[in-house]
């Protein structure tokens, strides 16, 4: 069982001890964090002052600095939360991080659309106990597309650039920091559908829940299929589950994830265990078939206009009872947090739009803001689903009595966390009838708020 009624970890905690070689540059490191954390959405002229920019650009430019070397405190931190639990989910996905500008920046490659940036495949370790509570990060690979983009119809398969081992190598990444601490349990997405990912995972005993794509043929030489097989397995129960609204998103993409309207579903389950045989450009090492199970999940009558929500969710874990069956599905719908924790590096740290002009001060960018993004995440997440919790646990009591002095409603004594972030959210403009606070008006309002809390302690000490 989890711990309950930790405070929040402060960033300097998460980059504690990192190897750079140097105790001057470790100490500028923790510097730098602790001065960019409340003021992740500003620009870094911005959120430092002359002296602190200027040393800022000379530490993302030190090539003795590392984006291994800057994270490697705060992988190790989630393995330790990680260990508080008898299970965890490790959420992997890939995410693009595109760069704008006339000029080329050293180092850049090309993107899926025309621009210049990188590929970043992150692994989010978050609790596996129905709280989905984001406990950090527990690896990052880049990728970079330095060659030039062929036509479809004249690629081969010997043009492969290997970029689909970065899932393996995070699966292996991931549990060697566990050390076997907890239970983990993978999650991915449709991308990682394939034969060789699902070998690594069962050959090595990991445990995973992955969304299918494609329609296999099963084992057995009757041209039986994947998806046949679930649809005719017999329903085991239906219930309502919530889905976020989820916008419209350009190209590849928005066709893969549709944009629907939040609502309510109605979702019918069922699941089956089917043998998959082993495809002809999985490697001849690995297992000649695999025995899993599949859960297959629809929703039957959508509303008019709305995509039909349908997965077909393979994994080893168990599905014999309906507890089992829904274990799964929440396990795959965890994987939405990976997609939250990008938003909250993107927009709430404004990663793409820093005007660093290298791949190395980029990455080394990357790696200062990514636990900050992560430590937002967090304070949102327990802002929505554990709302009475004290905000002592986020917020200093200096910050508190500034709220108290300064936001349009009345706050009480002992606010909770929820209370706190909406006055934090109102000082970056957010108006209460607009819904949630999103990931801009958050880091407006944490910029103001210092800015709030320097001027209290001025006073304080004339």
């Amino acid at each position: 069982m989890a711990k309950r009624g930790r405070a929040i970890p402060s960033v300097a905690d998460e980059v504690a001890d990192a190897d750079l070689g140097d105790a001057r540059l470790a100490k500028r490191l923790t510097a730098l964090v602790t001065s960019i954390a409340d003021r992740a959405a500003e620009s870094f002229p911005k959120a430092l002052d002359d002296a602190e920019l200027e040393g800022a650009y000379r530490f993302f430019g030190n090539d003795r600095v590392t984006p291994e070397a800057i994270l490697a405190p705060h992988f190790r931190q989630t393995a330790r939360r990680a260990a508080q639990h008898d299970s965890v989910l490790v959420v992997h996905d890939t995410s693009q991080f595109e760069f704008n500008g006339s000029s080329l920046r050293e180092g850049l490659g090309r993107l899926v659309n025309p621009g210049q940036g990188f590929f970043g495949h992150f692994s989010l370790a978050i609790a596996a106990d129905g709280s989905r509570e984001p406990l950090g990060l527990l690896a990052i690979e880049t990728i970079f597309r330095l060659d030039k983009a062929k036509p479809k119809n004249q690629r081969r398969s010997s043009d492969s650039r290997g970029e689909s081992a970065r899932w393996p190598r995070a699966i292996e990444a991931s549990e060697q920091l566990l050390d076997g601490a907890t239970r983990a349990i993978h999650v991915m997405d449709r991308e990682a559908d394939s034969y060789p990912i699902l070998a690594c995972l069962h050959d090595t005993g990991r445990s995973y829940v992955i969304r299918a794509f494609q329609d296999r043929v099963l084992v057995g030489g009757n041209e039986d299929h994947l998806r046949d097989a679930a649809k005719t397995a017999k329903r085991s129960f239906d219930r309502e589950v919530a889905l976020s609204r989820r916008p419209k998103i350009p190209g590849a993409p928005g066709k893969r994830h549709p944009a629907r309207s939040g609502r309510v579903a109605r979702l019918s389950f069922a699941a089956t265990t089917v043998e998959i045989p082993r495809t002809a450009k999985a490697k001849r090492g690995s297992a000649t078939s695999i025995r899993l199970n599949v859960v297959y999940v629809v929703e039957r009558r959508p509303p008019p206009g709305e995509p039909p929500v349908e997965w077909f969710l393979l994994t080893d874990l168990p599905v014999e009872n309906r507890a089992q069956i829904e274990f799964v599905v929440d396990c795959y719908r965890g994987r939405w947090m990976i997609e939250e924790y990008f938003k909250a590096l993107k927009t709430g740290c404004q990663f793409e739009k820093r005007q660093l002009e290298t791949a190395h001060s980029l990455l080394n960018a990357m790696a200062v803001l990514a636990p900050i993004a992560w430590r937002l995440l967090l304070l949102r997440h327990l802002a929505r689903h554990s709302p009475e919790r004290s905000a002592t646990a986020t917020l200093t009591a200096v910050q508190l009595d500034v709220l108290r002095a300064v936001s349009k409603r009345p706050m009480p004594a002992n606010p909770t966390v929820q209370e706190a972030m909406l006055a934090v959210a109102g000082l970056g403009g957010h108006l209460p009838r607009n819904g949630d606070p999103g990931w801009l008006v958050l880091g407006r309002g944490m910029h103001d708020l210092l800015l709030l809390e320097l001027g209290w302690r001025a006073r304080a000490q004339m």
